[in-house]
């Protein structure tokens, strides 16, 4: 028999307690149904702040135990945080450089008196040379001036190939004449001193005599308006110096170069040179690129100055200087441009050195010597044909022609001085003074008038 649960029949009420409890109240009702609560709007969105970069957190400080008896290690210092260094500001970028005001250039067949004509006139523009008028000029000034602003005033750059290896690249050597010594050291240059012993540097270096080398040459010069010679314009007169007369191919084949300063002769083209293929391959290559060359600067020009030379050594130089006149003309009828004929060594000519002989020993005296005359009527040596073909088609022998000496000779190559008194001995090579010059500024400051004035630049 299992024992008694104490606590069965614990939670069962007597009849006496539960009459004595009150009646249970009855369940409340249910409250009444409320509308759900509209829901508030979004409130506007906060305009978005830029990116706030976080602050460099300060490193804590480093607790190091110290043993007792032992030296404790030395702190190690945070380094100095870089100084602030102000920012640069830009450097101005340099002025551009004037627009060429006009581009010359200057031809005429080998041995035509190119190379002596730049370099004296580079002598002029660096070392204000004198020169001499024939006929004699009074109160007008030629406005022709040197470029100051640049330190170059001529450039001459040599190529030259090498027969022995044809394959090797043509050697380039280039020297600048300037108005004062040059920074780069690596730079061949030659100052224009004004010391008399330096004079000689005008042709001091010798001229192109090979089959394998050619010289071009640059030459920077400024050109004035009467009245306002503060605003001369900068001038370009260019060149290509050569033995073996690349200038006379070019204009007997004008009409197979180039048409643009961009392009190349191809080698194809040069076959028309008569024997061109018996050539070797360097001075195959030194004329392609001589005739590039030459086309580049040409077919640029503003106007062309085409220097003649009399009393020429052989009938072969005579046709080819004929030739290249009527080259010429031709190419500046298609092109539009303007034509001066400078008659180069003049001094050859008996009646003008004469002149020149005795404007230099009185000073005096006053030159009325008629160039034009003396060229078509007394046929000047042979150049009167040339004149009287192109007269009329415009040009003109009285005004585009001149009769230019760069360089006298007395002899046996020596220069004639122009000496600083009027006893001057004009068989003494060893007189005191400067290169005569005469009339050589004249056809550059007329091929320079006939560019602006037909470009409207001149009033």
């Amino acid at each position: 028999m299992s024992p008694p649960n104490p606590t069965k029949g614990a939670n069962k009420k007597r009849p006496a307690d539960a009459a004595a409890a009150p009646p249970a109240p009855a369940p409340a009702p249910p409250p009444p149904a409320r509308a759900p609560a509209p829901e508030p709007a979004p409130a506007p969105a906060a305009p978005a702040e830029a990116p706030v970069e976080p602050e460099p957190a300060i490193p804590a400080p480093v607790v190091r135990k110290v043993v007792p008896g032992s030296v404790p290690p030395p702190e190690r210092k945070a380094p100095p945080p870089p100084p602030i260094r102000p920012r640069k500001a830009p450097e101005p970028e340099p002025p551009a450089p004037p627009p060429i005001g006009a581009k010359i250039a200057v031809v005429g067949i080998p041995a035509s008196g190119k190379t002596t004509y730049f370099r004296y006139l580079s002598g002029h523009f660096g070392l204000n040379l004198p020169l001499v008028y024939v006929p004699s000029r009074s109160g007008s000034v030629i406005p022709l001036f040197g470029d100051i602003g640049n330190e170059v005033v001529m450039e001459e750059t040599t190529y030259e190939s090498d027969p022995n290896n044809p394959a090797a690249a043509m050697d380039t050597t280039t020297r600048l004449y300037v108005n004062r010594p040059m920074e780069d050291p690596t730079r061949l240059f030659v100052e224009l001193a004004q010391g008399q012993e330096e004079q000689g540097i005008l042709t001091k270096y010798p001229l192109p005599t090979k089959y394998n080398q050619f010289v071009e040459m640059k030459l920077n010069f400024r050109y004035g308006v009467a009245g306002n010679l503060a605003q001369a314009k900068p001038m370009v007169l260019r060149t290509v110096d050569e033995a073996g007369g690349i200038i006379s191919d070019y204009f007997t084949y004008d009409r197979l170069w180039i048409n643009a300063p961009t392009e190349e002769v191809p080698i194809e083209k040069c076959r028309v040179i008569p024997r061109f293929d018996t050539w070797k391959p360097d001075r195959q290559e030194l004329w392609r690129r001589g005739l590039t060359l030459m086309g580049r600067f040409t077919v640029d020009a503003d106007g062309i100055i085409l220097l003649l030379t009399p009393q020429l050594g052989s009938l072969r130089d005579s046709a080819q200087q004929v030739n290249l006149a009527r080259g010429v003309f031709r190419y500046a009828r298609q092109r539009g441009i303007p034509v001066v004929i400078a008659i180069s060594k003049a001094d050859l000519l008996k009646e003008f050195y004469l002149e020149v002989e005795q404007v230099l020993t009185n000073r005096g005296y006053l030159s009325g010597f008629d160039s034009n005359r003396f060229l078509t009527e007394r046929d000047g040596s042979g150049l009167g044909s040339i004149l009287a073909a192109q007269e009329g088609r415009g040009f003109s022998t009285k005004e585009d022609a001149y009769l230019v000496a760069s360089a006298i000779s007395t002899g046996e190559g020596r220069p004639l001085l122009y000496g600083d008194t009027a006893d001057v001995d004009l068989n003494n090579g060893a007189t005191a003074g400067v290169p005569v010059m005469v009339n050589t500024t004249l056809p550059l400051a007329r091929i320079c008038e006939r560019v602006l004035t037909e470009r409207g630049d001149l009033s």
